[in-house]
This record gives structure tokens, sequence and C-alpha cells, in this order.
């Protein structure tokens, strides 16, 4: 029995083992039969240009970005097979082998092939769109993740640009030779009646003319039947179709550009190569190679990249410095927001010369990075130069900085800059506050969600950075005053991405006590009032009679975690008791065992939506 027991745990944490896995997993396999799965005969075959390679594209949960990576997958194993098929019927019909499975190959790719070509430049733009935004989509290793993905696609899409054309041609002279060729069958033997002889020319010389021979073909000799074969080429096809095909093209552009040009092409394939190596070591987190290319790569563009990205790993503090000592003018900038991104308070005399700098941008970073220090010096010189800079770039960095103090003297200031008539200074606020991350600074978040129509959507993912139930509150207060269903959509993916789930109570009356005891005559330990939340931790079990205006009321009393209103509380929360009457319940959870999908109900009114898709509602039933 002890066996038995122990095999059904071990059979049960493999089986978590497993669903852990794929829950976790962030990429798929591509096969050509992903192109479309008329191929599916050739997948695996000598014409499969995944049969020698394991095709894994990453899913980056961002629809625009694997819509098109899926798309471009699509497009570059098209034109690869296309290309393979070309090669190899040429090379079969110059030693007379037949290619009727190339042609049926040709004839699904002659339907396929105009819309991916006319495509194809559409792509390679979108492509570069993409690369550029992915800083500003994604963060972490993620950013390295997507850029060397997108990277891969755009130099396999530039690479069959100038070669597709020439693949379609390749594919529709394939076709055009069909009829020699379908089925097998070699080209028709000459007509030669039985009963008929040559005619005899008559000649002038004096020689007898000799007859000339028949031509003869034994019906059972099948050995013998006449095929037509190709002159012999000058240079025969060996090795792979792709590197036939690099190595004309490269020959081509060598005999075209120029010395000058060929520089230039060579700089910018350095520039390429060395941000693909930034992105993949940020991505595997390897700051060490980060920091040899740093100090060693003779490209200023590259060895930015790598500063920046030793700031998102929060490492290399020291490199950094050395960079700002050492580097020139365009390499320094980013040193100083790497070093601003890490905020060590060893850097603190760098930050305190980058305040005196003349770059507005340098300036900016080192205020923040001053603040992340929370020295009492670089408070000092936020306060009396940093918020009051002329450039809209400094006080924004300056208010940033001045946020990671967490005091509460500073909220002030932030709700005066958040009266400022730039735009920059407004959003540069709304993320001091959530740096700040303090019950009133919520508070101030949450009335920005509400009157600002432009700054709501970014007031709601502000508010989801802060990890506290407070944060959680605020979400669900926002969920139930906005109506618009692009704000209550994002609350949704917040409260899921969160895990907030439970049961909260929405006060419904106003100038109410939350109870010590449940018993309306028990101490008072915080005043509530009207659309204030709390968190439900359990009810009664036996119901009381409570009077309600001119009503007497039968329920039960619920105990629910809220913020407290005591001034000087040394706690921000307290639990007590309030009667179940003066009060609605939301419920959050989560749908499913994928965790991406989740509920949010109101459980007296009966009504529920779905936190992705708003307009998906049901009734679920009413409480007794």
């Amino acid at each position: 029995m002890f066996q038995k027991g122990q095999d059904i745990i071990w059979k049960g944490s493999l089986w978590v083992v497993l669903i852990l896995l794929v829950s976790c997993s962030s990429s798929k396999p591509f096969q050509l039969t992903d192109v479309s799965p008329k191929y599916r005969e050739y997948q695996g075959s000598d014409l499969d240009p995944h049969k020698s390679k394991d095709v894994v594209i990453p899913v980056t949960k961002n629809r625009k970005y694997d819509s098109f990576i899926e798309e471009a997958h699509r497009t570059i194993a098209l034109l690869e097979f296309g290309e393979n098929i070309a090669l190899r019927a040429d090379s079969k019909k110059t030693v007379g082998e037949p290619v009727e499975k190339e042609m049926q190959a040709a004839a699904y790719l002659e339907e396929d092939l105009p819309t991916v070509i006319t495509r194809l430049p559409e792509l390679i733009q979108i492509n570069q769109t993409l690369i550029d935004s992915t800083p500003n989509d994604f963060d972490g290793p993620s950013i390295g993740r997507v850029s060397y993905e997108l990277g891969n696609i755009l130099e396999s899409l530039r690479q069959y640009s100038p070669k597709a054309i020439g693949i379609q041609n390749a594919i529709r002279n394939l076709r055009s030779d069909s009829n020699n060729y379908s089925k097998g069958r070699d080209i028709a033997e000459p007509d030669t009646k039985p009963g008929s002889e040559d005619p005899v020319l008559i000649n002038t010389d004096p020689e007898p003319p000799k007859k000339p021979e028949k031509i003869v073909v034994k019906k059972e000799d099948q050995t013998n039947k006449i095929s037509i074969k190709r002159l012999n080429r000058k240079t025969k096809v060996t090795g792979k179709a792709t590197e036939q095909i690099n190595e004309m093209v490269k020959k081509e552009e060598e005999e075209v550009l120029s010395d000058e040009e060929k520089k230039d092409k060579e700089y910018t394939e350095q520039i390429r190569n060395g941000l693909v190596q930034v992105f993949r070591w940020e991505y595997y987190r390897k700051p060490k190679n980060l920091e040899k290319i740093l100090a060693t790569h003779p490209i200023p563009r590259v060895r930015s990249a790598a500063a920046l990205a030793l700031g998102r790993l929060k490492a290399g503090r020291v490199t950094l410095q050395t960079a700002i000592d050492k580097d020139g003018y365009q390499v320094r900038p980013a040193a100083f927001k790497a070093l601003s991104d890490i905020g060590d308070k060893r850097s603190l005399s760098y930050f305190i010369a980058g305040t005196k700098a003349e770059d507005p941008e340098v300036i900016a970073v080192s205020f923040e990075g001053l603040g992340k220090t929370k020295d009492p010096a670089g408070r000092e010189l936020i306060l009396t130069q940093g918020i009051s800079s002329e450039y809209v770039v400094i006080v924004s960095g300056a208010l940033r900085g001045l946020a990671y103090h967490k005091l509460d003297a500073d909220v002030e200031i932030f709700a005066k800059f958040l009266k400022s008539n730039e735009q920059e200074i407004k959003e540069a606020t709304i993320e001091a506050l959530a740096i700040h991350g303090s019950r009133e600074s919520l508070r101030i978040l949450e009335r920005v969600a509400q009157e600002e129509p432009t700054l709501t959507m970014m007031a709601i993912d502000e508010i989801s950075k802060n990890p506290s139930l407070s944060a959680t509150f605020a979400l669900i207060r926002l969920n139930e005053s906005l109506t618009e269903e692009r704000f209550t959509k994002r609350i949704g993916e917040s409260l899921l991405r969160r895990k907030a789930f439970g049961k909260y109570a929405i006060i419904l009356i106003e100038d109410d006590y939350l109870r010590a005891e449940p018993n309306e005559r028990s101490t008072p330990i915080s005043y509530i009032k009207n659309k204030e939340i709390g968190l439900i931790l359990s009810e009664t079990k036996k119901e009381f009679a409570v009077r309600m205006g001119e009503n007497i009321v039968t329920d039960k009393y619920i105990q629910v975690k809220m913020e407290s209103t005591l001034p000087g509380a040394r706690s921000a929360f307290v639990t007590g008791w309030i009667f179940y009457p003066k009060i609605d319940i939301i419920e959050v959870k989560s749908l499913g065992s994928d965790g991406n999908s989740g509920k949010y109900s109101q459980l007296k009114k009966g009504k529920h939506k779905n936190l992705f898709n708003p307009d998906e509602r049901t009734n679920i039933p009413k409480k007794d």
C-alpha cells in the first residue's frame, strides 16, 4: 500500500511538472505544413527546407508581433521550398531523370508565389518598424529575444527579395515543360511504315548510291528508349541550393558595388552583427559578455547598446563608470542612463557630476539616479535645481528621482506638477506617483484616470505596477466607475496578472463604521463611506437582526480587510465586521487551468463579465 501511494504521488508530480512546462512555453515549432496543408506530402522529404533544421518561433503574447512573425516564416518557408524545387528539377532534367514530383509541387507554388512576392517589400518595411518599436513594447530579456528573431527574419527577407522573381520564373518554366515530363513518359518514337522503303535519290556521282539504313526499334527492348538530354553545363551544380543562390547574388553585388559602397555595406553588417550579439547576451543574461562588447567593440552605436543592456540587467557598474571616464560623447549618455537604471549608491559621485553636464538627457538621468541612491544631498539638489530647470526632460527626470525617497511631503509637489501644461511633465508625474506608491499617491492616480481620458490608460498601467492591496482596491473602484471597454479590459488583464482572486466588498452606505465584532453596538474601529473597497475574509455562521431605517433586516455579518481611515494609525489596513445588506460583493476568479482567463462577478446583481471580453455577459444565480 505504501508503494502504491508513492507511485501515485510520483505520477501526480510528473503531471504537475508537465503542466508547468506547457504553461511556461513561449515558443512553438514551425513546419512546412504550417505554410499550407497541401504541402503535407513534401514535409520531411528532400524538398522540404526544414528537413535538416528545426525552426522554432517565439510567442511574444503580443498579437501584432506574433501575427507578423508567423506570416514572415510562411513567406520564407515558401520561397525556400520554391528554390529547392527549381534547382532540384533543373538538376534532374540535366541528367534526364523524370521530375513529376517537382512539377506537382510547382503547380501549388504557381498559385501561392505571386501573392507572397507582391507582399515582400511591405513585410520588410513592417519588420523594420517592429524592430524600432521593440524597446517600447517589451522590457527586460524579452527585448533581446524578440529583436533577435526579428533580425533573423529581416535578414532572410532581404536575402530572398532580389531572388523572388527568379524563383517564380523558374517555377513557371518548369510548369511550361510539363507536357514533356508528365506521368514520366518518354518522347514518342518516330513513326515507321513496315511495308515501305526509303526513296532513292538520283545522284550523278560515279559511285552507286547507298541506301540509308532503317531505324528499327524493338518494342521488347525497353532499354533503347529515346530521351532528350541537355548539353553538358559548363559548371556542375553542387552543394545546397541556398549556398548556390547566395554565391551568385554575392558575385553580382561585388561586380556592381563601388569600393565606397562595399565599405558602407561592411560597416552596416558589422553594426547589425554587433547589435545581434548584444541582444543575444542580454537574453541569456551574460553581463560579462556585454561588458567586453562595451569595452572593446569598435563601433560606438554597438557600445551604446551594450551599455543600455547592462543597465536593464542591473550589472556592470564599474565598466559603465569606466566608459563614462574614457569613451566618447555617443556612449557616455547611454552609460549614464545605465548607471541610473542600476541606481547604486557607489555611483553617487557620477550622478552629481552628471547634473553639471551639458547634455540635458545626461542631466535628467543623473537626477533620477540621485533619487535612487536616497541620499539627502541628492534630494536637496533635486529640489533646488532639478524640478526648477527650464528643460522639460530635466524636470521629468527630477520628479521621478524625487519619488524614490517616498516621503509623504512630496505628494503635494507631484499634485502641483499634475496641473502643468506640458504633457511630458504630466506623464512623468504619473510615473513618479506610481514610484512613490503611497495610498495618497494611488488616490491621485485614481482621480487622474477618472477625470482625464487622455491619461486614463497610463494611470491604469502605473497603478498596476504597484503590488500592494491598495492598488488592487483602486483597480476595482476604477472598474466600477469607468464604462469604456478598452479601460475595463485593461483593468481585467491587470487583475489577472496580479492574481487578485477573491471576493471584495463595495460599501453601499454613507457615514458608517467598521465594527470590532459582528454586532452593531460593538466598538467602531474605522470610518467607512460609499464606494470604498474591502477584501472579504469570512462571514458569520449565524444570522443577526439589525434595524436599518424603519425596517428590521435579518442577515449575516461579513469580515473585511480595508484601508484604515484613522489618522496616525500604525497599520495601513484594518480588519472588522460589517452587516451584509450594507455591501455589494464582487468576485474575481480564474477560469480554466491556464490562468489566462477570468471572471468578474457582482453576486447581488447576478451579473458577470469576462475580464478579457467584457461583451460576453451572462447571468449567474442570485444569492438567496
